[in-house]
């Protein structure tokens, strides 16, 4: 297994760490030191767009106002910086073979907001965010 350190490092958006035994609360273990904003999520009970964005919303703690649509979301995770003081954010996705399995619009659209959050942010405040599928 690549270390998670690299991981981070590297420039992938979502990232597939090697061996099958990580579990989520072991990723999140690993990127505390680093000072990450780690958001768990449970991809098996993840099935559509408002079961991720309810996921997000409470674990990124979004603020009550949040849109729970796509574009509240990108808005949201651009913000991160400005509401969560961290050295990176990361989504660590727990069960990711379920994971939105019978919504591939939903994934496809997760996605492409992730990937422009993420440059955004690295742009603007020089952090990785990074989606971790184990």
């Amino acid at each position: 297994m690549r270390d998670l350190t690299d991981l981070m490092a590297g420039s992938e958006l979502f990232v597939r760490p090697e061996g099958k035994d990580l579990k989520a609360e072991e990723a999140e273990k690993m990127l505390s030191p680093l000072g990450f904003f780690t958001a768990r999520l449970d991809g098996a009970v993840i099935k559509n767009k408002q079961d991720l964005l309810a996921a997000l919303a409470a674990g990124f703690r979004f603020p009550s106002y949040f849109g729970y649509n796509w574009d509240a979301l990108l808005d949201c995770l651009r913000s991160l910086p400005d509401n969560l003081r961290a050295r990176g954010y990361a989504v660590v996705i727990d069960g990711s073979a379920l994971f939105l399995k019978d919504s591939p619009a939903d994934l496809a659209d997760f996605r492409e907001i992730s990937a422009a959050a993420a440059e955004f942010i690295l742009d603007k405040y020089k952090l990785p965010f990074k989606v971790i599928m184990l």
